[in-house]
């Protein structure tokens, strides 16, 4: 009997190929169920679009939406006219725009119940693959490819490789989602998984939150992998009902052919950062305790949810930020920045002397919120990207939202003390 893993089981309900067709290496035409782009390539895939298919419609109005929310605003003429062009073509095609405040693209489409399991979804950006927290086939795609897709619905898709990964263990506060991720990060990289899908299991899955999913499927991108799937299970459900939709609990087939198969001991995991030059060069909090940081931005589609703002303003609660240092906020979503608002969190960050710079993207690429270091002022960022000169001159470690808070009233890399709430 033929069994399929998680992403071939959606690849295969997305294709008019045959069950045969459907193994890893083979490439397959696909229907896909949403297509976004955003001020960070949309406008190119709106001018190739215009160039290729002049006067025509996209393939389903319903099925589009553009998500500006790499740049604060226009912050330079060229982001201006950028933004303004995404404005006039969704106007003119009917198409919806969750414009600037509105927050990160791929955030939306769960915050909103826009995507749900089993769906797959193509847009302009690499980290896109947060969705599989979700069990959504989420994939950055080039502009040519989204051009064709905003006409068709369809792209073609290469099936990978699925690695099944066994977390072994259980860990507790300070320990966090994004300690979990970096740890994880540094075993796949060192392991291989370079175009390969991931499935995660293990008795920690359960009491992740999908904030915490959505941490620990960021940072496949930066293990060189295609995509990191949580099978959806009851939380996942539990979370769709505000939506009032009921999903499917997909699943891999009992049997499904892995690649290979990987346990990772998490049991009593400490605290860790990505230290300069690559997200992948992850060491214990413990090798790096006391090193100087000026510049403290805490958001990212990795860490800028409401959860870990909160766990944030937690150390933060009664303290006063170092007088050397910036510490600025990011929320992800107008949602998370509501609930901020609404449970106290912005004030308690505010009266601690930290910032809020708006709703979005942050310190991923030249250009965006946060990028508040320079040549000489170390940069520390819950975020995803670390690689030098990408966000800034001088060095950029990464860690949790708890750890940034605690270093903030430092002024150099320190362990955080949990306030009441």
């Amino acid at each position: 009997m033929v069994g399929f893993t998680l992403v071939e089981k959606i690849i295969k309900k997305h294709t008019d190929a045959s069950d045969e067709d459907i193994y890893p290496g083979n490439i397959v035409w696909i229907n896909l169920d949403l297509v976004t782009a955003r001020d960070y390539a949309g406008p190119q895939v709106i001018d190739l679009f215009q160039k290729h298919y002049p006067g025509a419609k996209t393939f389903d109005n319903n099925k589009v939406i553009f998500t500006p929310d790499c740049y604060p605003y226009g912050n330079d003429l060229k982001h201006v006219k950028d933004q303004e062009k995404i404005r006039v073509f969704a106007e003119e095609h009917s198409i919806e725009l969750a414009d600037l405040g509105s927050g990160i693209g791929s955030h939306l489409l769960f915050r909103r119940g826009i995507s749900k399991p089993g769906e797959i979804a193509f847009g302009a950006d690499s980290h896109y693959n947060i969705l599989g927290a979700l069990g959504i086939l989420g994939q950055g795609a080039g502009d040519l490819m989204l051009a064709f897709a905003f006409k068709t619905g369809k792209s073609w898709i290469k099936i990978p490789e699925t690695v099944r990964v066994n977390l072994k263990g259980k860990y507790s506060w300070p320990t966090t989602s994004k300690d979990l991720a970096l740890y994880v990060l540094k075993q796949l990289h060192k392991y291989g998984i370079t175009g390969k899908a991931v499935e995660f299991y293990g008795d920690i899955i359960s009491e992740l939150t999908i904030e915490d999913r959505v941490t620990l499927c960021s940072l496949i991108t930066e293990a060189s992998g295609m995509i990191g799937f949580v099978p959806p299970d009851k939380t996942t459900s539990e979370y769709y009902k505000q939506f009032n939709i009921e999903i499917d609990l997909i699943s891999s087939d009992a049997e499904a052919k892995y690649a290979s198969e990987l346990t990772i001991d998490i049991d009593n995991l400490g605290l860790y950062l990505a230290c300069p030059p690559h997200p992948h060069n992850v060491k214990p909090i413990e090798e790096v305790l006391g090193i100087p940081i000026k510049s403290i931005i805490i958001g990212s589609c990795t860490n800028g949810s409401a959860a870990d703002i909160h766990d944030a303003a937690r150390v933060l609660k009664g303290s006063k930020i170092n007088p050397g240092v910036r510490l600025g906020i990011i929320p992800a979503t107008r949602e998370d920045y509501v609930s901020l608002n609404l449970e106290g969190d912005m004030t308690t960050i505010l009266e601690a002397g930290g910032n809020f710079f708006g709703v979005g993207c942050s310190t991923c690429a030249q250009g965006q919120y946060g990028l508040t270091g320079g040549e000489t002022a170390v940069t520390l960022t819950t975020g995803n990207r670390n690689t030098q000169g990408k966000i800034g001159p001088a060095d950029v470690y990464l860690a949790s939202p708890a750890v940034a808070a605690a270093t903030a009233i430092e002024g150099k890399i320190a362990k955080p003390v949990k306030r009441d709430d």
